[in-house]
């Protein structure tokens, strides 16, 4: 008997003012019961005070964040993520509906956008507890520090990166250059 994990239903759409509730339970949530692997209570006090569902609104509006929200007929909003240029200033999918691919198709969106933007690589600024998540994604520590949350504790975080576009286009390339020549073969004919 085979088993088939059936995913939630969800879509993605453009976030607007009126999500603002939304975004902000999801963020917190997240942060409260996610953060949790790899920071202490006093950090993530720190990390989700002064948050508010203003602060989604005056981003979309003052500041040119562009949301994309997951959103299920359920359960209402379930994720986000909010860009502006090449960065994707934050991504935040609801522990419960963490590991469904929320997340995943939310990065792609956000990274699809920006490479249409003509942007040669996205940046983020990265939680620890992001972190793995964005390296199975392909991006790369640039540097580790600590950024100040709003409570006002520096909170350990890393800068990363990854390539989109043409320069994906040409990172690709020059690495397919550096295999040997009998591997590249190999790999053209496993594709056919």
């Amino acid at each position: 008997m085979q088993l088939v994990r059936l995913f939630p239903r969800y879509r993605i759409r453009r976030g607007r003012p009126a999500d603002a509730d939304g975004l902000h339970a999801v963020h917190e949530r997240a942060v409260r019961v996610l953060g949790r692997r790899v920071y202490n209570d006093s950090q993530i006090e720190s990390w989700v005070h002064g948050n508010s569902p203003a602060c989604y609104v005056e981003a979309m509006r003052d500041e040119g964040e562009r949301f994309e929200v997951a959103v299920s007929r359920l359960r209402g909003i379930v994720g986000f993520c909010a860009l502006k240029d090449k960065e994707v200033r934050s991504l935040y999918v609801d522990p419960d509906w963490s590991g469904l691919g929320v997340g995943s198709a939310l990065l792609r969106r956000a990274e699809a956008m920006i490479a249409a933007a003509g942007h040669d690589k996205v940046v983020i600024g990265a939680s620890l507890a992001g972190l793995p998540f964005y390296e199975q994604h392909g991006y790369s520590v640039v540097k580790h520090r600590h950024w100040r949350s709003r409570g006002g504790l520096l909170i350990p975080a890393a800068d990363m990166e990854k390539p989109v576009g043409k320069a994906k286009a040409a990172e690709g390339h020059s690495r397919q250059c550096d295999l040997p020549a009998d591997f590249r073969a190999a790999r053209r004919s496993s594709r056919a």
